[in-house]
């Protein structure tokens, strides 16, 4: 905004003459801003950052008007319009003990709700750190919020798994700004001058990873920058599943009704469960096959329901044929996109479709892009247990009062001979990730799904024996209640609820680093590694085929893998102070999952595999997670000028299966003592179905200051 580009611009002009007001000779002037009061040093930080966008076009998470309608960003439409005001507070109490604490306040005018201002638990809590240092003989404690570094890889983390990460800009804040520091107990034992042993025990165990998306679940973070593909697909307003299945719940019980107008005689509300043969893409292949009983005839395009404009026309039972505007497909009408609350049989009486059921094209079972798409072997029947569906979202993860804390335990050593550092780690913890779970309630219970096969004359559609001659076979899914009591009901139960629950899931870390010094002729180089093994992560596995007959819980689970995670890397200086970098990537998936399934009711083999959190969506088949998925880094850092006041840095991320990049070049000058000045451009490029590749859309440049009192 223009507003807080003047402020920004009088900010930035203010500190720039800063240096020649406070000076070293002004310094009693302005004591109160370093002052020792009552034994407690006090300094702190003054922060500021403007970003605005690169280029022009809609990301995939794009803000909305209050219409409800995307909105396009522009190359200079801010992205972030950020003030953070840190205060540092240390105490020495007595030659051993001594405390920190680090409070801050942020204002982001360019967020969303949730985005905006200070959160708990993210990386600008007000409470940013707060612990006590004490230390006796060999042994020394840090009890209290903290964040614990074990990694030393740049860029990405494999050991640093201590603290979680804050997402929200996508990696584009350092490391130790995105760590999310945690209330744990910390001691290290000083073994001899070359060993350590480090204990950590972790008490606050309900945070995670704050990814963009998971944060409001009820508008998915509509319109945040940095929401991933993968949680779009799950909590997006548009392509989110929580959604989607609320649309579904209505055009299930307007399948219903207007079977019940279409064939008079008939008043039977569950009238859907007696279609067990007649499926999504069986039913759309349909096309003036004589009449109703009413009269009406049975044509697709005439037949069930539709909408306002380009999706559809309404249906009319007193004059079918004026029903559906010309042009207008029996794919489209099918599923509608205005819901409208007449009567059943009148000519406004529709379904929702405001959210990514269908496209403007109809079905397309082979290159699914849309929900129907993906539902084609569905039978009318199945519809019947999802007639008027709600959708909810659950958080049950563990916290302090249930005392089940994260164990870690560090060995580190030091080979002075021959310049070798090395570690060797295990953690025992709460996955940093959160997993979302999928199932089903109603009737105040849990509810489980039975899937039952029939077998039907691919002529006349009656019911014939198994294996008989010129057949076909449908899977219809319904729901059961638990308590033993018979099958769920819609009509009679209540709506049914699809529930998706976010978990936390304990895995075992195994883990080793080490850094070794290799003098060469041409310049020393650094050698340095981590290796991870976890054990028991739970991943996505989608299955398309149980998607395919409408076994919505049973497509989306999550199966336990273990993994190794490793990077390599080369650190050398050349030129004098040319600072470079190298590293090669690679986190195996040791259970991958891919293969073809066919169940029966399949018209064909479907994909079940192992999907990426990250980046799957109903644009790309909820996309295969690689089984290695390997990146580069490749990282530069020179300083300029006197005293190296200014230093220059570009690092370059590369994905070796989908050819997605990320480049970050930046710079910080020291202005003065007090006074750092910065700027930095975020370029995402590569495939769209990237990690990433997502963001091209979002390619951002910033400016930003550092004033320190």
């Amino acid at each position: 905004m223009k507003f807080n580009k003047i402020v920004l611009s009088i900010a930035v002009a203010g500190l720039l003459a800063m240096p020649s007001v406070v000076s070293a000779d002004d310094e009693d002037e302005f004591s109160w801003l370093d002052r020792d009061t009552w034994g407690v040093e006090t300094s702190g930080e003054l922060i500021g950052r403007y970003g605005v966008f690169t280029g022009s076009g809609k990301s995939h998470n794009p803000k909305q008007d209050s219409a409800g309608n995307d909105i396009e960003h522009n190359a200079g439409d801010d992205y972030r319009s950020e003030m953070t005001a840190k205060l540092f507070l240390n105490q020495e109490i007595g030659e051993e003990t001594s405390w920190h604490a680090g409070l801050q306040y942020n204002f982001d005018d360019s967020g969303v709700n949730g985005y905006r201002g200070p959160r708990q638990d993210s990386q600008f809590d007000w409470l940013r750190e707060l612990y006590l240092d004490t230390a006796s003989g060999d042994m020394s404690w840090r009890l209290g919020k903290q964040q614990v570094v074990w990694g030393k890889a740049d860029g990405v983390k494999f050991l640093d798994i201590i603290n979680p990460t804050d997402f929200r800009h996508w990696g584009q804040d350092s490391m130790e700004d995105s760590r999310i520091p945690l209330w744990m107990i910390n001691g290290e034992y000083s073994i001899n001058d070359n060993s350590s042993l480090q204990f950590i025990y972790v008490l606050q165990t309900d945070v995670t990873n704050q990814i963009p998306g998971l944060f409001d679940p009820e508008t998915g973070d509509q319109g945040q920058t940095f929401v991933p593909l993968g949680l779009d697909t799950m909590l997006g307003a548009t392509n989110g599943f929580k959604n989607i299945g609320v649309d579904m719940g209505n055009v299930a019980t307007v399948f219903s009704n207007t079977f019940n107008g279409l064939l008079p005689g008939i008043a039977n509300p569950n009238i859907l469960a007696g279609f067990t043969n007649l499926t999504v893409a069986g039913f759309t292949a349909l096309d003036n096959q004589g009449t109703f009983p009413n009269g009406a005839p049975n044509d697709v395009n005439n037949f069930l329901i539709g909408a306002s404009n380009a999706v559809g026309g309404d249906y009319n039972s007193s004059n079918p044929a004026a029903s559906v505007p010309a042009g207008v497909t029996g794919n489209q009408v099918l599923f509608g996109a205005t819901y409208n609350t007449g009567a059943p049989g009148t000519a406004n009486y529709g379904a929702a479709a405001t959210t990514n059921l269908l496209g403007q094209t109809g079905l397309n079972t082979s290159n699914p892009t849309t929900m129907f798409d993906y539902m084609g072997d569905t039978t009318f029947a199945t519809f019947d247990a999802f007639q008027g569906m709600k959708t909810k979202y659950v958080r049950a993860h563990e916290n302090i009062a249930a005392l089940k804390g994260n164990i870690g335990l560090k060995y580190a050593g030091t080979n002075d001979d021959i310049g070798l550092n090395y570690t060797f780690n295990y953690y025992y913890h709460y996955d940093n990730n959160p997993v979302i779970d999928v199932s089903w309630e109603g009737a105040g219970q849990a509810l489980t799904t039975k899937e039952t096969v029939g077998t039907f004359d691919q002529t006349s559609g009656a019911p014939v024996a198994a294996g008989t001659a010129n057949s076909y076979q449908t899977t219809t899914m319904s729901l059961v209640k638990t308590d033993g009591t018979g099958a769920f009901n819609a009509v009679n139960d209540g709506p049914a609820t699809m529930v998706f629950t976010e978990t936390q899931n304990r895995i075992n870390t195994f883990g080793m680093s080490f850094d070794y010094a290799i003098e060469t002729p041409f310049a020393p180089i650094i050698l340095r590694s981590e290796m991870v093994y976890d054990k028991d992560t739970l991943v996505p596995v989608v299955d398309l085929g149980k998607l395919a007959y409408g076994d919505l819980a049973g497509a989306f689970t999550n199966q336990r893998a273990d993994f190794f995670n490793y990077v390599v890397g080369l650190d050398v200086t050349v030129m004098t102070n040319l600072f470079v970098s190298f590293q090669f990537m690679d986190k195996w998936n040791l259970d991958y999952v891919d293969e073809e399934v066919q169940y029966a009711g399949n018209t064909k083999k479907y994909s079940k595999h192992t999907a990426n959190p990250a980046t799957m969506s109903l644009g790309n088949g909820f996309k295969k997670a690689e089984e290695h998925q390997i990146m580069y880094t490749f990282f530069l850092s020179k300083p300029f000028l006197e005293s190296d006041a200014m230093r220059v840095n570009n690092i370059f991320l590369y994905e070796n299966e989908n050819g997605g990049f990320w480049d970050r070049f930046d710079f910080e000058y020291s202005y003065s003592d007090n006074v750092i000045l910065s700027a930095g451009v975020n370029m995402y490029g590569g495939d769209k179905n990237g990690v990433f590749g997502q963001f091209e859309k979002v390619s951002n440049a910033e400016v930003g200051f550092k004033y320190i009192f």
